[in-house]
């Protein structure tokens, strides 16, 4: 059997910032973590919010679809890696979906599939 696909996703990633390892444990002790950590979540705009869920949605329908073809990396927009890889690649807008030497900015399902597939195919005839 052939290696799963690999399929990058640069992407803005939704997090919350841990506090000091001391000051964490004394927070989550007492009971205040989960609403700290979303407190965190919900200073995000709502455009962030709303392209994060479908970022999620889609990811959610891609692993359904190519279970076990498929392994997804997701690299945080604002990380040095993606840096990296946005001035390697000339990848301007988010989220970007790479493979191999292609790459697809969007949220149409469709046109992810399609670039999936050519992938497929191409692993196949070789």
């Amino acid at each position: 059997m052939s290696q799963p696909l690999q399929v990058e996703v640069l992407a803005h990633v939704l997090g919350s910032m841990n506090h000091c390892s001391h000051c964490q444990v004394f927070i989550d002790g007492v009971g205040i973590g989960d609403q700290v950590h979303q407190a965190d979540l919900n200073s995000y705009p709502d455009e962030w919010m709303a392209d994060w869920q479908r970022l999620s949605d889609l990811i959610f329908e891609l692993t359904e679809k190519y279970a076990g073809k498929l392994v997804i990396h997701i690299t945080d927009a604002q990380s040095p890696q993606a840096l990296w890889k946005a001035l390697r690649y000339g990848i301007r807008k988010y989220p970007t979906f790479r493979i191999g030497n292609d790459h697809y900015h969007g949220f149409d399902l469709a046109r992810v599939c399609a670039l999936i597939e050519k992938h497929l195919s191409d692993e196949n005839d070789e």
